[in-house]
């Protein structure tokens, strides 16, 4: 399977979906809606989840990074745009491949032509 521009689309979709979550649960929390997690005692959260939070953190900043050296939009259109003018350039080849084919047919048969009437003279 490839990934497409739809796919990281929908990927960067999702992590705004995750964020405006996170962002609403923390207004929540801010407004006393909701409990804060140091509110329960601890001084943290646990040192597993601390671990999990970590290895989140290093995950995102290297999806972060792999999308950053993705090529943009504008660059495929730079690309579709080149490949068509290539297209354009492989007709105009061929039509003088073609051309120079008809031309070459043409010289055998005068040569032929020449050859037979040369061998004819000189019986």
């Amino acid at each position: 399977m490839t990934i497409t521009p739809e796919h990281w689309q929908t990927f960067a979709a999702l992590i705004m979906i995750f964020s405006l979550l996170g962002g609403g649960v923390l207004a929540l929390r801010r407004l006393g809606f909701l409990p804060s997690p140091r509110s329960s005692g601890t001084d943290g959260p646990a040192p597993d989840i601390a671990v999990r939070l970590t290895r989140h953190e290093a995950r995102i900043a290297g999806l972060e990074k792999a999308v950053a050296t993705l090529a943009s939009r504008e660059d495929i259109h730079k690309i579709e745009l080149a490949l068509g003018r290539q297209e354009g350039a492989l007709r105009e080849v061929r039509a003088t491949i073609g051309a120079n084919h008809t031309a070459m047919d043409r010289l055998g048969a005068a040569i032929t032509r020449i050859e037979d009437h040369l061998m004819g003279e000189g019986r």
